[in-house]
């Protein structure tokens, strides 16, 4: 405890703002990977900065595929009001399959669920609003892609 006392001091001192670990832990636990699950990994052409009309960053959307269940799952994570409730969505759909689309008020992310798609061409979308639910952020691929699984 002494030590973690001593060190935020020395940052202080230094001008440097030091995250506690709780804030840290936050941010740090909504990753693509946790949020869609075990197996799931990102692919390529599958991530997507969502941006305002004005080119502000409020999250990240992100295509994810699970190679042995031949799933895809797509999460939104905020990094803008993060932790704060606003409207937050994610879009899946797979070509000649399934449609899949989670949109609410969220803290941190949103998450399609699962949708079979081996070896079939997806789309996918990801977008979040300020709690004002005036300016929204948006990300993703209209165009069909990642089609070989």
């Amino acid at each position: 405890m002494l030590t973690r006392t001593v060190l935020a001091a020395a940052l202080a001192a230094a001008g440097i703002a030091a995250l506690p670990s709780s804030v840290y832990a936050a941010s740090a636990a909504y990753t693509p990977e946790r949020v869609c699950g075990p197996g799931f990994h990102r692919v390529k052409d599958g991530h997507r900065a969502m941006k305002t009309r004005d080119g502000a960053v409020f999250g990240h959307v992100y295509l994810m595929y699970n190679k042995r269940a031949g799933e895809n799952c797509v999460a939104a994570i905020k990094t803008t009001f993060r932790g704060v409730r606003s409207v937050t969505g994610a879009y899946l759909e797979v070509r000649g399959g399934g449609r899949s689309e989670d949109a609410q008020k969220y803290r941190y992310y949103a998450e399609t669920g699962h949708l079979d798609g081996d070896w079939k061409c997806v789309r996918y979308a990801g977008w979040t609003r300020d709690p004002d639910n005036r300016v929204e952020a948006w990300g993703g691929r209209q165009s069909w892609g990642n089609c070989k699984g």
